[in-house]
């Protein structure tokens, strides 16, 4: 059997308010979940952005996930749904262990998706990861190159990783989806081995692409290894992070062939 493919992110869950990037209906929900299958895509977790502490959306979202499951199934389409939340860093300091388990990815116990803020740099991560990592809890950090202090400064993510974080680019960022910005945020954290894992980041509302083959043919030109090495970053990484395991993620770094390296 063939590893799954896994994209850890995926903005399907429909009808849930206060959302404008969710889906509208099921049948909406149903059509993203249809492209992301064609895609090559066997499993996705179904996000939600949690922005403050909001326990309900918790089962808001399971109800969405579990209602889009069963018409999967029905319609025959090859796709596993599993659950997650992408918790901004006021939401992850604002819920109770119980609730923060619950909004692990794929429910796996470990892994929390965590988005940092548009604009500024959290002077509070390292007291909040600490914290985390005390109650066995480790985070993802969501698409960093969309954030402008990650694009002016992509080495504050080396106190991060250094503490066991893990970081998810969007493959919709090298498509120029987010802009001209955060496409070289994305390309320069590839080329500095920064990044762990890939996901798709679709939304409803934009014209993302629903698969991982941007991201993937993106890291093949930059970091000039095999198709099969570059796997790991939507199969074997994300299912520890969804199995809640521990994962050490090899350091995917541009091979050396010679000649110059274009900036």
């Amino acid at each position: 059997m063939s590893p799954a493919v896994i994209d850890l992110s995926a903005h399907l869950l429909h009808g849930l308010p206060a959302l404008p990037d969710a889906p509208p209906d099921l049948e909406s929900a149903l059509a993203m979940a249809r492209g992301i299958a064609e895609a090559g895509t066997t499993t996705v977790v179904a996000t939600a952005a949690m922005v403050l502490p909001d326990p309900a959306l918790i089962g808001l979202a399971d109800a969405a996930r579990t209602e889009l499951a069963a018409a999967v199934r029905e319609e025959g389409i090859d796709l596993d749904i599993l659950p997650g939340l992408e918790l901004s860093l006021d939401a992850v300091a604002g819920l109770d262990d119980e609730s923060l388990v619950q909004c692990t990815i794929g429910r796996g116990g470990r892994w929390l998706l965590v988005a940092l803020p548009d604009t500024g740099w959290p002077i509070a991560l390292p007291a909040l990861m600490q914290s985390l990592e005390m109650r066995g809890l480790g985070i993802v950090i969501a698409h960093p190159e969309r954030c402008e202090s990650v694009q002016l400064s992509p080495d504050r993510l080396r106190d991060p990783i250094g503490r066991g974080a893990l970081i998810q680019v969007d493959c919709s960022s090298f498509g120029g989806w987010h802009g001209a910005r955060a496409e070289r945020s994305a390309y320069g954290l590839l080329r500095a081995g920064m990044a762990n894992v890939l996901a798709s980041g679709a939304h409803w509302d934009r014209p993302y692409p629903l698969g991982l083959e941007t991201g993937l043919l993106a890291s093949e030109h930059v970091l000039r290894r095999t198709r099969a090495e570059l796997m790991w970053m939507v199969e074997t990484g994300p299912s520890r992070i969804v199995a809640g395991e521990p994962v050490r993620s090899p350091r995917m770094v541009p091979v050396p062939r010679g000649g110059f390296e274009p900036a």
